[in-house]
């Protein structure tokens, strides 16, 4: 049987047919783009604006929306953030640049280059530098639902010229990260290799320390709802569940979990259990420290084996805390600070 006469023609229209919709498809790409590009580029000198307006300068010269066709985001060369009012403060950094998929525009990931000088009241100007410094942040209906900042190799500097740009503390790594979930904040932190810098620091093992802990009813806190209130206001009668802070030098090593809250007066209350690896070496890098504690120190490592009991190679101690006052058992330890 011959074949058709019509297969040419309709294999030309099918290939017409897919060629106008790949045009047709990159078409509404494009318009898509550069109208995203076009609000990006508007809330950008809103948000500026909008900072001026409350008495903040930000600065960010050479801003422009880069990314088609696939990304969008923006970049300039430096970024600089001023306050005149009552608390002045100032900060500058290098070279911004943030971007997101165009096909998931919530979810936006940036660079910042280093160095970041910091100058504000109450405290020394700093000069802070890091081999690489990432964040990202994911916005869902209710604003900021996720965001995370990682830095490698970050060291803290005095800025004073006087100072000679004296070092402070630096670390390998460093990492913090907050989400909503249920209405609640979970809050990670992590540092590694963390060392004392300055002139005359003690001479002690590189830390690394990590939090794991979340507060109930805090979501809305990465919304802008704890913006200008105190910590007292944040946290009074708020329940705290603290899954782990750790702290670890070589083979010393101490971790703090439990569930707290704070009343109307900024004191804790809850129960907690610290275990301890090496309360002796923990009492040597404690002296170190403080010397005028090496009695103190040496007194606890000594009762801390009969005080507690032994749990995966850690001795661990049940901690009850009753308006700021922290007791293990019927012995009191000291009395913790209140919130302001």
């Amino acid at each position: 049987m011959a074949p058709s006469s019509d297969s040419p023609s309709k294999a030309r229209r099918v290939l017409f047919v897919v060629a106008l919709l790949v045009v047709l498809l990159a078409a509404a790409l494009s318009g898509a783009w550069f109208y995203l590009a076009s609000r990006l580029d508007g809330e950008l000198t809103r948000a500026i604006e909008m900072a001026r307006a409350r008495g903040t300068e930000v600065e960010c010269p050479n801003r422009e929306v880069f990314g088609f066709p696939f990304r969008i985001g923006f970049r300039c060369d430096a970024l600089s953030v001023v306050r005149s009012d009552v608390r002045p403060f100032k900060a500058s950094a290098g070279a911004v640049r943030t971007a997101a998929q165009i096909y998931q525009p919530n979810r936006i990931v940036g660079e910042l280059d280093s160095p970041l000088r910091i100058d504000g009241q109450g405290y020394p100007p700093l000069d802070i530098r890091w081999a690489l410094a990432q964040a990202s942040a994911t916005f869902w209906t209710e604003g900021l639902d996720h965001f995370s900042v990682v830095t490698d190799e970050p060291k803290v500097a005095l800025a004073q010229p006087a100072s000679g740009g004296e070092s402070l503390v630096d670390a390998d790594h460093s990492e913090i990260h907050a989400r909503r979930n249920d209405g609640n904040l979970d809050i990670f932190t992590l540092m590694k290799g963390g060392r004392l810098t300055f002139s005359d620091a003690p001479d002690l093992p590189a830390l690394d320390a990590s939090t794991d802990l979340t507060i109930d009813g805090a979501g809305n806190w990465l919304s802008g709802a704890a913006r200008g209130l105190t910590g007292r206001e944040l946290f009074a009668d708020r329940h705290v569940s603290l899954r782990s802070f750790l702290l670890k030098m070589d083979k010393a090593n101490a971790e703090l979990s439990g569930d707290f809250t704070f009343d109307d007066e900024g004191q804790v209350n809850g129960k907690f259990q610290l275990a301890i690896a090496e309360p002796k070496e923990i009492a040597r890098l404690v002296t170190s420290v403080a010397p005028k504690l090496k009695d103190i120190a040496v007194g606890i490592a000594s009762a801390l084996p009969m005080a507690g009991r032994q749990q995966d190679g850690r001795t661990v101690i049940e901690l009850r805390v009753k308006n700021g006052v922290v007791a293990a058992g019927i012995f009191p330890i000291g009395k913790l600070p209140s919130l302001r």
